[in-house]
């Protein structure tokens, strides 16, 4: 299968490792040059979950391009570019998408799926997103972080061919992949979940873990999933996954070496999403009248971790 993934970031590698290594033709979209020339040179790298070696990085087939109007045809396209990037990556490929080609996102946030309806049409998008985990290493080559079920689902919550057939190859791939009804119920949970775990993992500076092991820090991340769920309530979202705090705990130790991938944007100098996540959950708030008090907190406390990151880099001050 022709699959193209828009976003050489984490997730977009190792979902190009899994494919590329089920034998389907793997094409990487991504604006760093450095990327682009090292994936076509050698390939993208993997290191299994754990992983300190370099000598253990092994390599699979793929071809990246800078340009998306390099590319002629596919038949699905994955994206996986951070929320604010969204509008202009599903405009750079739109020429390839349709409902028989059609588009899926892997990202945390909200308001990604709305966007890429306004470009492309309500048919040529299928909801996504995933539970797998990874860390981006040197260019194009990425560590596995943890397994997690991939879902899929229709907008509007049929249950079709294509998200069958979709969901039938990601998991043939090794990427666990459920066709669902409540697409939309589960990303509103995973978002409240892992807007806690990434906030307060980057402004603290700490592996996913280590956030369970005070009695601070736990409470701190349950009054921001409590905010959320609020939030949801009052919009009506039908929350699938009714234990909120289960899943935070569960996703903690599931990915307790790991460091979150704002924490991963925070020590590269780069921007983060939580203006989709803990910000677009106070954005929601305001709206439906919900007051999300330690939402603003966090993602106030972020965009400061940002600028003094991203200062310190341009000043050459090491970490």
């Amino acid at each position: 299968m022709k699959i193209v993934i828009v976003g050489a970031g984490a997730i977009g590698r190792l979902f190009g490792v899994y494919l590329s290594r089920s034998g389907h033709q793997v094409t990487m979209v991504d604006p760093d040059p450095e990327v682009v020339a090292a994936i076509n040179s050698q390939g993208l790298g993997f290191m299994e979950q754990g992983g300190r070696n370099p000598d253990a990085v092994t390599f699979v087939p793929a071809v990246a391009v800078i340009n998306a109007e390099e590319i002629a045809e596919t038949e699905l396209t994955l994206l996986a570019v951070k929320s604010f990037d969204t509008l202009a990556a599903v405009q750079a490929v739109a020429h390839i998408v349709d409902p028989s080609s059609p588009i899926i996102p892997l990202q945390t946030g909200l308001g990604n799926i709305e966007i890429m309806e306004k470009v492309l049409g309500k048919d040529a998008v299928i909801g996504g997103f995933t539970f797998m985990a990874a860390t981006a290493l040197a260019p194009g080559i990425v560590r596995h972080g943890g397994v997690g079920k991939t879902y899929i689902g229709e907008i509007d919550g049929e249950m079709t061919d294509r998200i069958r057939s979709i969901a039938e190859m990601l998991t043939g791939a090794g990427l666990i992949c459920t066709p669902v009804h409540r697409l939309m119920g589960r990303l509103w949970c995973k978002v409240i979940v892992y807007s806690a775990i990434n906030a307060l993992s980057a402004i603290l500076q700490v592996q996913n873990g280590e956030l369970l092991e005070t009695v601070e820090g736990v409470t701190l991340m349950k009054r921001l999933v409590d905010e959320g769920r609020e939030v949801a309530r009052v919009r009506a979202v039908d929350l699938v996954f009714h234990d909120l705090y289960k899943l935070l705990v569960d996703a903690c130790r599931r990915t307790s070496g790991n460091i979150s991938s704002m924490l991963q944007d925070i020590l590269s100098g780069q921007r983060t999403e939580i203006e989709a996540q803990c910000g677009a959950l106070a954005h929601y708030g305001r709206r439906e009248g919900v007051e999300t008090p330690t939402q603003e907190t966090m993602e106030e406390l972020v965009h400061l971790v940002e600028r003094k990151a991203a200062g310190s880099l341009a000043r050459g001050g090491v970490r």
